[in-house]
C-alpha cells in the first residue's frame, strides 16, 4: 500500500529538482571552491552582525542567558568562516591546485554543517520567548539565510544538504510552539520554499558548471588555435627558406634550356624541323613563365614583396591563358571563345591577373558539360571589366554568397577531392582585392553562370609610352640579328656556361667564360678586353660577383656590367640594385637579353 504514494512523491520530486549532474573533474571543482570561497565574507559577517542586530531589538521578549548563548554560539560560525578564508587562501599559495582542492573541498562542507548547525540553534529560542513577533522575526531571519546559502553554496549543491538540514530539522520541529495552532501549515510553507530553494540552486550550479567547461573548451581551442598558427607559420617560414636556398639550383637547369633553345632556333636552318623547334621553344617559354609565376607567387604569399600594379596588355594574357585549356575543351566537346579588343589595357599584377584568370576558366570548364566559355574584356568608363561565361549547371540564389568561401563547393557535397577542394574562387578572390579590384557573378541555374571582375585602367598618357616603347622594341627587332663584340661570363654552373657560349655563338658574339674571379682575372692578364661582363652574384666560396665587378671597373673600364642572380631576396642584391648596377634575373629572358646586347654592342 505505501508503494503507490512513494512512486507519486518520487515522481514529484524527480519533476521540481532536475537529476543529479555528472562527476566533476578536478579543475571544475576547484573553480567552484573558488566561488565558494569568495562569499566567505559576507558568512564571517553576519553572524556577528545580525544576532547581535536581534538580541538588541527583542531583548525584553525573550530570555536574557538563552540571547546572549545564541549569540556566542554564533561566535564559533564567524570563527570556523575566518579560519576557512584564510586557510584556503594561504594553502593556495603553497600547495598543488588537485591537493589543495581536494583539502579544501572537505573543508568546505565541515563548515557548510557548521553553519546549519549555528542558525538551525535559532530554533531553540522559541522555547525562550512568548512573542509571536519575536517568532516570526526568526523564521524571516532563517528564511532570509536559507535564501542567501542558496545563492553562496549553489556553485557545490552538496553543501546545501550539510547546511540545510541541520537549519530546517529544528525549526519544522519548533514550528507549532512558535506558532500554536498554526504550526502544520509554516511546516509545509519551509518544505516548499527549501524544495524550490534547491531547484534554483541546482540550475545556478549547472549554468556555472556549463560556464566553467565552456570557458576550458575555448581556452582549449584557443591553445590549439595558436599551436596550429604556430605550425602553420614554421610551416611557412621553411617553406620561405627552402625556396630561397633551393631557388638559385632551381633557376640553374630552367636558365640553361631557355638559352639552349634560344640558341638552337638561332641555329636551325631547316624548314623541316622548324615546326618542332618552334614546339619546344614555346613549351620552354611555358616551363620558363611557370617557373616565374611560382616563385612570384610565393614571395607575394609571403608578403616579401607588395603587388605593384602596372599595365598590362590583356589580349595576349587570355589567348595564351586560354590556350593552356584548349585541349581539354577539345576532348569535352566544349567551344573555347576568347573575345578582346585589340591594345586593351588595365593596371594589374601579371602573377595575380594571370592566376584570376586561370582558376576563372578553370572553373568554368569543370562544371560545364556542354556549349562553352567564352572569356570577354571591354573598357568602360572608369574601370577595364573582365568576364567569364559558361553553359553549366548555374548557381541557385541561396549557393551564390557563399561561393568564394574557401572550401565551398555547391555541386560537390560528400567533399571528394577528385572534385576539387574548393579554393579556387577563394584565390581568385584574394587575387582580385590584391590588385584593388571588385568582382561578383550571376548565375541562371540550369543555363550557366557569369564571374567578372573588374580592374582599374590605364591613363592614356601611359597607353601612348607603352605603345613608344613597343614600337622602340619592334626597331630593334628589324635590326640585323648579328652583332659584334666580345662578352665574357662569369658563372661557377658548367651547365650555364655552355648555355651562354652556344647562344652568343649563335647570335655571332666571342665568348669567353670563366668559373671564378681568379680564372676571369688570368683571362685578363692574357689580353681579354670584353665589352660586356655578365657575372652571376653567387660564386664560389667568400666571392661575391658585386666585389668583382666593382674591382673590375678599374682594370677593364671599356666593359658595361650585368649581374645575374636567381635570388629573391638578399643583402648583396640590395646592394647591387642601390649602387646602380643593372640586374638580370634568372632565368634570363631571351628577348631582353637580345634587346640589351643591341644596345651595348656594334651591329656586325
Amino acid at each position: 500500500m505505501n508503494a503507490l504514494p512513494n512512486r507519486y512523491l518520487s515522481r514529484f520530486l524527480s519533476r521540481l529538482l532536475p537529476p543529479p549532474s555528472a562527476e566533476l573533474d578536478t579543475e571544475t571543482r576547484a573553480k567552484l571552491l573558488a566561488i565558494v570561497h569568495k562569499a566567505s565574507p559576507s558568512g564571517i559577517i553576519a553572524p556577528i552582525l545580525l544576532p547581535l542586530l536581534t538580541a538588541v531589538a527583542f531583548w525584553g521578549q525573550a530570555n536574557h542567558a538563552a540571547l546572549l548563548g545564541w549569540c556566542a554560539v554564533m561566535q564559533v560560525l564567524t570563527a570556523g568562516g575566518t579560519w576557512f578564508y584564510l586557510g584556503y587562501q594561504r594553502d593556495s599559495a603553497t600547495m598543488s591546485r588537485s591537493a589543495h582542492t581536494r583539502k579544501w573541498w572537505n573543508n568546505m562542507r565541515a563548515v557548510a554543517f557548521l553553519t546549519g548547525l549555528t542558525w538551525g540553534s535559532s530554533a531553540l529560542l522559541h522555547l525562550y520567548t512568548d512573542s509571536v513577533l519575536f517568532s516570526s522575526v526568526l523564521y524571516l531571519l532563517t528564511l532570509g539565510v536559507l535564501a542567501g546559502g542558496a545563492m553562496s553554496q549553489s556553485p557545490v549543491p552538496s553543501n546545501l544538504v550539510y547546511a540545510g538540514v541541520p537549519i530546517l530539522v529544528p525549526n519544522i520541529l519548533l514550528a507549532e510552539f512558535a506558532f500554536p495552532g498554526h504550526g502544520g501549515y509554516v511546516q509545509v510553507l519551509l518544505v516548499i520554499y527549501a524544495l524550490m530553494l534547491s531547484r534554483h540552486a541546482l540550475n545556478l550550479q549547472r549554468t556555472l558548471v556549463r560556464a566553467i567547461q565552456l570557458e576550458g573548451d575555448s581556452r582549449r581551442l584557443a591553445r590549439q588555435f595558436q599551436d596550429e598558427k604556430e605550425r602553420a607559420l614554421h610551416a611557412s617560414e621553411e617553406k620561405s627558406r627552402f625556396l630561397a636556398a633551393a631557388s638559385h639550383d632551381l633557376r640553374q637547369p630552367v636558365h640553361a634550356l631557355v638559352m639552349l633553345v634560344e640558341a638552337l632556333r638561332a641555329r636551325n636552318q631547316s624548314s623541316a624541323l622548324h615546326p618542332l623547334v618552334e614546339q619546344v621553344a614555346a613549351g620552354t617559354q611555358t616551363i620558363d613563365l611557370l617557373f616565374r609565376s611560382l616563385l612570384d607567387l610565393s614571395k607575394l604569399e609571403g608578403r616579401k614583396v607588395l603587388p605593384t600594379l602596372e599595365p598590362c596588355e590583356l589580349g595576349a594574357l587570355i589567348r595564351d591563358v586560354m590556350s593552356q585549356f584548349a585541349a581539354d575543351a577539345r576532348e569535352s566537346g566544349l567551344t573555347l571563345t576568347p573575345r578582346v579588343p585589340d591594345e586593351l589595357y588595365a593596371m594589374a599584377e601579371p602573377v595575380l591577373l594571370r592566376r584570376a584568370l586561370f582558376n576563372l576558366v578553370q572553373n568554368a570548364l569543370r562544371y560545364t558539360q556542354r556549349g562553352g566559355v567564352l572569356v570577354t574584356a571591354r573598357q568602360r568608363r572608369k574601370h577595364v571589366r573582365l568576364e567569364v561565361w559558361d553553359t553549366g549547371a548555374g548557381v541557385t540564389p541561396e549557393h551564390l554568397p557563399e561561393i568564394f568561401s574557401p572550401y565551398y563547393q555547391v555541386h560537390n557535397p560528400q567533399r571528394d577531392p577528385s572534385q576539387g577542394l574548393g579554393l579556387g574562387l577563394a584565390i581568385f578572390k584574394e587575387c582580385v582585392r590584391l590588385m584593388r579590384g571588385t568582382y561578383g557573378v550571376r548565375s541562371v541555374p540550369g543555363k550557366g553562370s557569369v564571374f567578372w571582375f573588374a580592374l582599374g585602367p590605364v591613363p592614356a598618357e601611359t597607353v601612348a609610352n607603352v605603345r613608344e616603347m613597343r614600337a622602340l622594341a619592334q626597331a630593334e627587332e628589324a635590326k640585323p640579328d648579328r652583332l659584334r663584340g666580345t662578352v665574357l661570363v662569369v658563372d661557377d654552373d658548367s651547365q650555364i656556361r655552355k648555355a651562354w657560349i652556344a647562344l652568343m655563338e649563335a647570335w655571332g658574339i666571342r665568348v669567353a667564360c670563366a668559373a671564378h674571379g681568379a680564372e676571369a682575372d688570368a683571362l685578363f692578364a692574357k689580353g681579354l678586353r670584353p665589352d660586356i661582363i655578365f657575372c652571376d652574384l653567387r660564386l664560389p666560396g667568400s666571392e661575391n660577383g658585386l666585389d668583382l665587378l666593382e674591382r673590375w671597373q678599374n682594370t677593364q673600364p671599356q666593359a658595361r656590367s650585368a649581374l645575374l642572380t636567381g635570388d629573391l631576396k638578399s643583402a648583396a642584391l640590395a646592394a647591387a640594385e642601390e649602387a646602380g648596377y643593372f640586374v638580370l634575373p634568372k632565368p634570363v629572358d631571351p628577348a631582353s637579353l637580345r634587346l640589351l646586347l643591341r644596345r651595348w654592342l656594334r651591329a656586325a
